[in-house]
């Protein structure tokens, strides 16, 4: 009996490698800017030597491979001649338009509902035979209504209003079922290194993956418009979920690190000077000393750092507490900034509402735990710069090390270039920013971007 239950299994693992092979060479004859991408990911189905795995309850992918149950492979293509084809692009455009390579620092639930609802509006859009299913028109209706609200049906764009509406998000996750064609739970870190003989990839190997799809991605946009300009029949909304994939994911921590870099100022440093075999040398070679002296040394010198805030429209309340929450870890990270700098926080909207001067870790603190957001008017940038540049004319802020603005970008900026590092922390809104002079730094940031988990000691 068991030889005979083997022989089932070896059956259907062929037959279903067959009909994946056919699914596949489908999509290449109809989508032939996916070429890599369709040859980048084999599939893999489950077998009795992977015991510490639960079978796959569906179809899903770590970006290396597919994995899935050959009975659903066959089962699929009985049930519904579009299913197939239709699962195998799900799983595909997720990895083009690489969602499943942030999920670790992400709200789960509104990601896989915001990535699920993408990909399927994708091949919507494309409305070929090949990717019909039962239930388009209702997935067609629903995604239309949304889209009134929400704008553009991409991943990252739905993650930020579903985060922004939570209430409203928890009815609309009702409707996730309708659009689930996998299981995302290999996109997870943790099902990466206990289950590494299906999945063979590690969390060093995760990233990697990551990259190998960008590099994918990029390329398929090349021959996507190259396709486009023969065929003219490509979906904007294609587009716009591959840009979003290649934008930088350049998170505020990391910004903020890079900004604060520290410049090495050329000091001669007695502490590691030897005047002994330095006069040595002079009095053996006589005008040549055995060693030059060290030069390099950061300076203890105490400088300013200032942190501007636009308190006006949607830069109030609960995101701004965020924004200085999350600055106040990255500086608590670096152990001896505050022997280094002291901070300035302004607040501003047309004109100075507040400086707070905070001078250690303790101060930033206390000043977390009852800051009052103040203003509320219109937006103008140049107060700040004025008033900086006037407290340094005064002696009242030593050498300015960089100032860095939150705001939703809607105001006047300055028309010449400050003599000290400026960045531009620009809160992701539906309006455009325009005329964000060239000597700025930017960073554009969403609200759940700035959102840490001890945000409760504020």
């Amino acid at each position: 009996m068991a030889d005979h239950d083997d022989g089932k299994e070896i059956y259907a693992k062929k037959l279903a490698r067959k009909i994946f092979d056919y699914t596949r060479d489908q999509l290449i004859v109809n989508m032939p800017y996916f070429n890599r991408a369709v040859l980048k990911m084999p599939v893999v189905f489950y077998h009795n030597g992977f015991e510490k795995m639960k079978r796959p309850e569906g179809f899903g992918t770590n970006g290396s491979r597919i994995i899935c149950d050959e009975n659903q492979v066959i089962a699929c293509f009985r049930r519904e001649e579009g299913l197939l084809p239709r699962i195998y692009l799900h799983m595909l455009l997720h990895c083009i338009f690489q969602h499943p390579f942030h999920y670790d620092r992400l709200n789960s639930r509104y990601w896989d509902f915001a990535a699920d609802l993408a990909v399927e509006n994708v091949m919507l859009e494309l409305n070929w035979d090949l990717l019909r299913t039962a239930g388009d028109r209702e997935r067609i209706r629903f995604i239309g209504e949304l889209k009134l609200r929400a704008g553009k049906i991409t991943a990252e764009n739905l993650y930020h209003y579903f985060y922004m509406n939570p209430k409203e998000t928890e009815t609309l996750l009702g409707s996730a079922p309708l659009f689930v064609r996998d299981v995302h739970r290999f996109w997870a870190p943790e099902e990466f290194i206990n289950h590494p003989e299906v999945l063979h990839r590690n969390i060093g190997s995760f990233e990697k993956t990551g990259e190998e799809w960008g590099r994918i991605t990029r390329g398929t946009k090349i021959l996507m418009d190259t396709y486009e300009k023969h065929q003219g029949d490509l979906p904007d909304v294609m587009t716009d979920n591959i840009l979003n994939a290649r934008r930088s994911r350049y998170d505020y921590s990391s910004f903020l690190r890079k900004f604060l870099t520290w410049n090495e100022e050329m000091h001669i440093n007695p502490d590691e000077f030897d005047y002994i075999y330095y006069l040595y040398g002079m009095q053996l070679y006589k005008n040549m000393p055995l060693i030059e002296p060290l030069e390099y040394r950061d300076t203890n010198r105490i400088r300013d750092f200032v942190i501007a805030i636009d308190t006006s429209g949607s830069t109030m309340g609960r995101t701004v507490r965020n924004f200085l929450s999350h600055t106040a870890s990255v500086l608590e990270e670096s152990g001896d900034f505050f022997a280094h700098a002291a901070v300035h926080i302004i607040q501003c909207d047309a004109k100075i509402q507040k400086d707070d001067k905070l001078s250690s870790p303790e101060e930033f603190d206390r000043y977390l735990k009852k800051v009052e957001i103040s203003g509320g008017g219109g937006t103008d940038f140049r107060p700040v710069f004025d008033y900086v540049e006037e407290l340094q004319k005064k002696g009242g802020m030593h050498e300015l090390c960089g100032l860095l603005y939150f705001t939703d970008g809607l105001g006047t900026f300055p028309s010449k270039m400050p003599p000290y590092k400026t960045g531009f922390v620009f809160l992701k809104t539906r309006q455009h920013i325009k005329n964000v002079p060239p000597w700025a730094i930017r960073l554009d940031v969403a609200e759940e971007d700035l959102a840490i988990s001890d945000t409760d000691r504020i």
